[in-house]
């Protein structure tokens, strides 16, 4: 699998921020390059809203990779992933947004098949 980049098209479905949780941290944990275009493209205001640049943020942090276009109103974003780190991880929203909704969910796939490994929150 290594030299593949796995490339998603976030419109589809019901074009939420759900198939972007889902598939950063698959992407952590199969070590697999991503992009995922059109993010939220089915949304009244499409592109990253605060919590899910938490929550890309956070698992970039997790597994020291590498995010490219990820800023408020993007609809589409490349992350490279390295190798899953364990420690005190932390992410703010700083809005009023849901963190809840976006972060924990991509923390504990990310995490779950790694021995020894902690996040809070």
């Amino acid at each position: 699998m290594e030299g593949q980049r796995v490339e998603v098209d976030g419109g589809i479905m019901e074009g939420g921020g759900q198939i972007l949780r889902v598939s950063t941290a698959l992407s952590c944990l199969l070590g697999l390059p991503l992009r995922v275009q059109k993010i939220r493209a089915g949304r009244s205001t499409p592109g990253l809203r605060p919590q899910h640049l938490s929550g890309l943020e956070m698992v970039r942090d997790l597994c020291d990779g590498h995010l490219e276009g990820a800023e408020i109103g993007s609809t589409e974003i490349t992350f490279i992933p390295e190798k899953i780190r364990g420690g005190i991880h932390t992410a703010d929203t700083k809005t009023a947004g849901y963190a809840c909704l976006a972060c924990p969910r991509s923390w504990l796939e990310s995490l779950a098949l790694q021995e020894g490994q902690s996040a809070q929150a």
